[in-house]
């Protein structure tokens, strides 16, 4: 029986349920073949059981009390399940919030669409707050794009989450440690933490799934900064070694980077940016800049940005670097032998000082005129700016540094040339003068400097700060004392966004604490330190546990970071001497720095034309050398004038 005609019994059984028809009924299509949605519609059957009290009261059969009703049922009761289920799930997640949390497998890798999504799970645990997770891409983008590394356009780089998830997490593991008090607080220490783990799994899935794409490529850059200044030296070589030899099988652009402050193309500033941090983490490409100096100058140089600039300087102190740690032989030249590692390294940072453009260069740039407001709306050209000047200047500092020239003088047992004895003094002594100039100009200013390249640089000069720090003469104690303490004020506020600097303002303070008064020899005070600390500060040696993390039992034993490559020279007498003075080779009695004084002073020459300020006298023990800042206007002026 239909179940038209079912209506059709039921009216004549009932004749009250005529009306009730009829006004149902007013459409036409209700007097042809209802459908089942027409009728589910109607229907007011809540098909109970065993009889359905409408139903009964209305004197119709229960039509929809069958298998529909059941069907129902059933999945009314997936549904249940499975909100029970998501409920279960939130309660396991907040009851484990101190374990980061992982992607669903099935959403890992999905595209991003145009517009920005709710964050994933992932990405974020329950005790983060959300405007910490919304402000840390702003941060990357305000305290590193272009610092120093040139990864995105920085005018046109949205800082939003509209990338993919493994750029995203590393991008916000990178900038969030610039918020408040950074590593310092255990909670934004945790979650950097969390999002390099999260960030790093799925670089890792893709590399084996076999999808890389841009984005795992600019995540491998981020993530190599980070490992490498967390202390984990063999990931971040084994990040960087892959993501450099993926790039050599892709065509990314020319080798020519005139202008990289403008270029949108992310795919070449990636290329550039791996290039540098591989330099800048002791890790080389094999292939250098080299043609660039081809000792004739360059036809573009002056169309060459500040980012090619720094670029190009990193690869120096790439060089300075390996210097520093490379192990001497016995039969390694003297430091001015012209095929020395010095003299070869000395050679390459004059030769880029020649082919740097004019308009970069202090005097030109008026650093000092700047107040700390209009540095930080321009953060991605002055950080370069910045670390062209003070990387510039550190690289004698290290080339120089007192410990490093005495490895190197181990097996000369002839007597050392006095003139490269003043010549090494007076480079520490200008350039650690220059960075100091930088700090004090910056710290006046109020500019947070966020490049951990440049921590590394005033590390240096505070450990020749620290070794001047204990000589006889009262004023040169007293000088260097004060530039010790100045650097490790700057150093301390870095600490708090940088791990390894954190570990190297350590370093320091142990370093300060090992020095000890030894005997009196020939009147002299002499004092010893803990050497081979300060070797391990000079090239940023990581803890060796640290740097090998991700070897297993079976391997960490045979790991080569526990064995030193080369033993300081113990005979060295450096705390307390003037630069290298105090090497065992050093004729003490021949050691004069400055002619000596002559009772008859004759009439200094009017230099007025050269410098361009008639009134400025030479009288005077203020005036009687040229200041730091006077050089450039004074090379300038001098070339000014007329033939």
């Amino acid at each position: 029986m239909s179940t038209a005609h079912g209506r059709v019994k039921a009216a004549e059984a009932h004749p009250s349920s005529v009306r009730a028809m009829q006004v149902s009924s007013r459409a036409p299509a209700d007097f042809s073949m209802p459908t089942d949605a027409t009728r589910r519609k109607k229907s007011r059957c809540p098909g109970e059981r065993p009889d359905c009290s409408s139903c009964q009261r209305l004197g119709q059969v229960c039509e929809y009390a069958g298998d529909e009703e059941a069907d129902y049922a059933r999945k009314m009761e997936q549904r249940i399940e499975g909100i029970e289920g998501k409920i279960d799930a939130l309660m396991a997640c907040f009851s484990n919030q101190n374990q980061p949390l992982l992607p669903s497998p099935s959403t890992t890798f999905q595209p991003r669409q145009p517009y920005p999504e709710p964050i994933p799970e992932a990405s974020v645990t329950p005790s983060t707050p959300r405007t910490v997770v919304q402000n840390a891409i702003q941060l990357f983008h305000t305290y590193c794009n272009f610092q120093p590394l040139p990864l995105f356009h920085h005018k046109s780089f949205l800082p939003n989450e509209s990338r993919d998830q493994e750029l995203v997490l590393a991008m916000k593991a990178l900038g969030l440690r610039f918020k408040g008090n950074g590593i310092a607080d255990p909670e934004i220490d945790r979650q950097i933490k969390d999002w390099t783990e999260s960030s790093s799994r799925m670089v890792m899935t893709r590399v084996a799934e076999g999808s890389v794409e841009l984005s795992t490529l600019q995540s491998l850059c981020i993530l190599t900064l980070i490992d490498y200044t967390a202390g984990h030296t063999l990931k971040a070589g084994a990040n960087i070694r892959l993501a450099l030899y993926v790039l050599q099988n892709l065509r990314f652009g020319s080798a020519e980077f005139t202008n990289l402050e403008d270029e949108r193309d992310e795919r070449l500033l990636l290329r550039w940016s791996l290039h540098m941090l591989a330099n800048l983490i002791g890790e080389p490409p094999a292939t250098n800049l080299r043609p660039v100096y081809n000792g004739h100058g360059s036809a573009n140089a002056n169309e060459m940005g500040i980012v090619g600039c720094a670029i190009q300087l990193s690869e120096v102190w790439g060089l300075a670097q390996s210097y520093a740690a490379a192990a001497i032989t016995p039969d390694a030249p003297p430091p001015w032998a012209p095929h020395s590692d010095y003299s070869r390294i000395t050679f390459r940072h004059t030769e880029f000082e020649s082919v740097t453009p004019l308009r970069y260069r202090l005097h030109e740039t008026r650093l000092d005129e700047l107040t700390g407001a209009e540095l930080q709306r321009q953060r991605d050209f002055w950080g370069h700016c910045l670390f062209f000047q003070l990387i510039f200047h550190a690289v004698p500092c290290l080339l120089n540094h007192p410990l490093l020239l005495s490895a190197r003088l181990r097996n000369f047992r002839l007597t050392m040339p006095q003139s490269f004895i003043q010549h090494s003094y007076e480079q520490i002594t200008l350039h650690a003068g220059w960075i100091l100039h930088f700090i004090d100009l910056l710290g006046n200013k109020g500019y947070e400097v966020s490049d951990p390249t440049l921590g590394q640089a005033v590390v240096i000069v505070a450990t020749i700060y620290l070794q001047h720090s204990f000589v006889e003469d009262v004023f040169f104690r007293e000088k260097a004392q004060s530039g010790y303490d100045r650097c490790l004020k700057f150093l301390k506020k870095m600490a708090l966004r940088w791990p390894n600097i954190e570990r190297q303002v350590d370093n320091l303070g142990r370093l300060r604490s090992s020095i000890s008064a030894g005997d009196v020899q020939n009147s002299r005070q002499t004092w010893s330190v803990n050497v081979r600390l300060l070797r391990d500060i000079l090239i940023a040696a990581p803890p060796k546990q640290t740097a090998a993390d991700i070897l297993g039992p079976g391997l960490a034993m045979e790991c080569a970071l526990q064995i030193d490559s080369t033993t300081p020279d113990p005979e060295f007498e450096l705390i307390g001497s003037a630069g290298i003075s105090g090497h065992k080779t050093v004729a003490r009695e021949l050691v004069t720095y400055y002619p000596p004084e002559q009772v008859l002073q004759p009439t200094p020459p009017d230099l007025s034309a050269l410098l361009g300020e008639p009134g400025m006298a030479f009288t005077g023990s203020n005036t009687a050398f040229l200041q730091p800042q006077d050089y450039g206007r004074f090379i300038d002026n001098w070339l000014d004038l007329p033939t």
